[in-house]
C-alpha cells in the first residue's frame, strides 16, 4: 500500500489545490448531509407531540409551526447539499482524469527511449495493457477510490460524534460490529489482490493474442485457419471469465458481509434503544429515529467501501506493473548532448554482438558468447562510399545496420563514424543523419504525404516531399491514387503491394537527405529495372553525392557499382572486394 501511495503522490503534488479544495467540499458535504438529521428527531418527537397536545389549540399551532420549519429544512439543506456533492465529485473526478493524462503521456515518452531488447522480451499487448488498463485502475483509486474513502472516514467521524453527543451507551453497542467489519475487509481484501493480479495478467494476455491475430489475418485466412484462432481465443477467455467470476464472487461477499453488519446496526438500535425508552432512559422516539437515519447515512459509503477495497488493490497491482517497466533502463544511453558534424566515414573494429532476451547479457553471458550473431568483424568504409554487404540468410547483415544506426551497442569491439566512437556521437543527433530503410516494410495508418515526412512534417516542404517521392519511382503510383499525397494507408500499409510500401519507405529515408544511408534488404518486392534506377537517382542527387551508402541484400546482379563487397557467413566475414573486383 506505501507503494501504491508514493507513486500517487508524485502525481497529486502537481495538483494539491485542486485535492485540496475537494476536500473541503467533502467536508461541507459531509456537514450539509447530516445537518437535517437533528430535525428529523424533532420531527418525529413534535408530530407524537401533536397528536397527544391534538385538543389544546394554541399548542397544536405552534406545533404545526415546528414541524413546518423543520420539513424545510429537511427538504431545503439535502438539495444544496447535492450541489456542493456535484462540485465535490467535478472537482477530485477531473483532477483523477489530469493526473491519468500525465501518467499515459510518462509510459508513453518512457516506452520510445526504451531499446530494441526491450521489445523483443515483451509482447506489443501487455505494454498496452499497462498503458490503459491498469493506468485506469490507478486514475480509479486516486478520483473515487480515495473520494469515496475519505468521504466515509470523514462521515463516519462525524457521525459518531453526534451519536456519542446524544446517548454514549447506545453509541457503543451500535458500533460494536465496525471492528468485525474491517477485520473482514483486511483478510479479503489479501484474497482480492492475489485475484486481481491474475485478471489483470490475462488481460495483458489476451490483448497479445488479439493484436497479435489482427496483424497476421491475412495468414490465417490464406490457411483457412478461422476456426483455428477462434477455440483457442474462446480457451483464452473462458480462463479470463473464470477469474473474474472468482474475484466477482468475492466482490460479492464483501458487500454481503458490510450490508450484514449494518443490518446487525440497524438491529441493535432498534433492541437497545427501545429497551432504553421503555425504561425511560430515553426520553424521546425522535432520538431512536434520528440514531437510525445516522446508520442510513453510512449504509452507501460502506457498500461502495467494497468497491473501494476491490479497486484500491487492483491499482496495487497496477502500480507494481506500471513501476516495473518505468524502472527499465534503456541498454543504448545519449552520453554526449553536444551536436558532432557526421561525414559518414564508418568503422568497424573487432565488433562482436549477439542477440540476449530476459538478461541473459547479464545472467548468461559465458554461454550466449559462443553463439554469436555476428564475431570480429572489422572494416572501413570511406565517406561518400558504397558498401554491398551480403551473405546466406542469418549470417549478421541485418545485425550490422542495426548497429551502424546504434539500435544496439557491440558487446565487444568498436565502431567509430568520423574517427569518434558511435558511442560518443550525439545519439538524436546521429540518427537524425542516418536513413534507415528496414527488412519490414512499416508504414502508419495515415497519409502518404506524412509516410515519407515521418518526424520532419514541419521541416520539409512538399516539394521536398514529391522529389523523394519521385528519386523512389513511386510518385506514379501516388498519383493514381484518388487522393493523391492524402490517401489514407491502411494500418501497417495494408492498402498497398510491397513494392509500394518499400518505394515509399526508401522515400522516407532519403527525404532527410542523410549522411548515411542504409537498404536493408529494401528492393526484394521492387523489379531489377525500378531498382537500378532508385539507386542510380540517389547517387545523381545533389544533397545525396556524397553519403555513405549501405546496401544490404541477398541480390548482388542490379549493384553495378560500389566501392566495398562484404560477403559475410556464419556471422564473420568469409570474403572482402574493392571497387568492382569481385564484379
Amino acid at each position: 500500500m506505501s507503494g501504491l501511495f508514493a507513486f500517487s503522490k508524485r502525481y497529486c503534488q502537481k495538483y494539491k489545490l485542486r485535492l485540496c479544495i475537494g476536500f473541503l467540499l467533502i467536508l461541507a458535504s459531509n456537514i450539509l448531509t447530516l445537518l437535517p438529521i437533528p430535525y428529523i428527531g424533532k420531527s418525529v418527537n413534535t408530530i407524537k407531540n401533536l397528536f397527544t397536545n391534538f385538543s389544546n389549540t394554541s399548542n397544536s399551532i405552534s406545533l404545526k409551526k415546528d414541524i413546518f420549519i423543520y420539513t424545510s429544512i429537511i427538504l431545503i439543506v439535502p438539495i444544496i447539499g447535492g450541489f456542493v456533492k456535484y462540485h465535490m465529485r467535478q472537482c477530485i473526478i477531473t483532477t483523477s482524469r489530469m493526473i491519468e493524462f500525465d501518467i499515459k503521456n510518462e509510459i508513453f515518452s518512457h516506452y520510445q527511449k526504451l531499446s530494441l531488447s526491450f521489445y523483443k522480451n515483451n509482447s506489443t499487448g501487455d505494454l498496452m495493457n499497462r498503458l490503459t488498463e491498469d493506468v485506469s485502475f490507478i486514475r480509479q483509486y486516486i478520483g473515487p477510490g480515495i473520494m469515496y474513502f475519505l468521504n466515509l472516514v470523514v462521515l463516519f467521524f462525524m457521525v459518531f460524534m453526534q451519536m456519542l453527543r446524544i446517548d454514549k451507551i447506545l453509541t457503543f453497542y451500535v458500533i460494536l460490529p465496525i471492528p468485525i467489519l474491517f477485520i473482514s475487509i483486511y483478510y479479503i481484501s489479501v484474497y482480492i489482490t492475489n485475484k486481481s493480479e491474475e485478471v489483470q495478467r490475462f488481460q495483458s494476455i489476451i490483448c497479445s493474442f488479439i493484436q497479435e491475430t489482427f496483424s497476421g489475418v491475412h495468414i490465417i485466412k490464406s490457411f483457412v485457419s478461422e476456426s483455428f484462432f477462434q477455440e483457442k481465443y474462446r480457451k483464452i477467455i473462458l480462463k479470463y471469465h473464470k477469474k473474474n467470476i472468482e474475484l466477482a464472487k468475492i466482490d460479492t461477499i464483501l458487500s454481503s458481509v458490510i450490508i450484514f453488519l449494518i443490518g446487525i446496526c440497524h438491529l441493535l438500535i432498534l433492541f437497545f434503544g427501545g429497551k432504553k425508552y421503555f425504561k425511560g432512559e430515553i426520553k424521546e422516539i425522535g432520538t431512536i429515529a434520528e440514531f437510525l437515519t445516522y446508520i442510513n447515512v453510512l449504509i452507501f459509503p460502506f457498500i461502495i467501501l467494497g468497491w473501494v477495497v476491490s479497486i484500491v488493490e487492483r491499482a496495487k497491482v497496477s502500480q507494481i506493473r506500471i513501476s516495473e517497466f518505468l524502472k527499465e533502463k534503456p541498454d543504448i544511453l545519449n552520453n554526449n548532448l553536444i551536436k558532432t558534424k557526421i561525414f559518414g566515414k564508418v568503422q568497424f573494429k573487432n565488433v562482436s554482438f549477439f542477440y540476449y532476451h530476459n538478461n541473459s547479457y547479464k545472467k548468461n553471458i559465458k554461454q550466449e558468447i559462443q553463439n554469436h550473431t555476428i564475431s570480429r568483424i572489422s572494416f572501413t568504409l570511406m565517406k561518400g562510399n558504397t558498401l554491398v554487404l551480403t551473405g546466406e540468410t542469418g549470417s549478421g547483415k541485418t545485425t550490422i545496420g542495426r548497429l551502424i544506426s546504434r539500435l544496439y551497442d557491440p558487446y565487444q569491439g568498436e565502431i567509430l563514424v568520423d574517427n569518434l566512437s558511435l558511442k560518443d556521437h550525439n545519439l538524436y543527433d546521429f540518427r537524425e543523419n542516418i536513413g534507415y530503410v528496414p527488412q519490414e516494410s512499416f508504414l502508419f495508418s495515415d497519409s502518404i504525404y506524412n509516410n515519407i515526412a515521418l518526424g520532419c512534417v514541419n521541416k520539409v516542404t512538399p516539394c521536398e516531399v514529391y522529389k523523394a517521392a519521385k528519386i523512389a519511382m513511386i510518385e506514379n503510383d501516388i498519383l493514381n491514387f484518388k487522393n493523391g499525397y492524402e490517401t489514407i494507408i491502411g494500418e501497417r500499409g495494408i492498402t498497398l503491394s510491397g513494392g509500394q510500401k518499400q518505394r515509399i519507405c526508401i522515400a522516407r529515408a532519403i527525404i532527410r537527405n542523410p549522411k548515411i544511408l542504409i537498404f536493408d534488404d529494401s528492393f526484394s518486392a521492387i523489379d531489377q529495372k525500378t531498382r537500378k534506377l532508385i539507386i542510380h537517382s540517389i547517387k545523381i542527387k545533389k544533397e545525396l553525392k556524397y553519403s555513405t551508402i549501405i546496401i544490404i541484400t541477398h541480390d548482388t546482379s542490379y549493384i553495378s557499382d560500389f566501392d566495398l563487397f562484404i560477403v559475410l557467413k556464419n556471422g564473420k566475414i568469409s570474403k572482402i572486394e574493392t571497387h568492382n573486383i569481385f564484379l
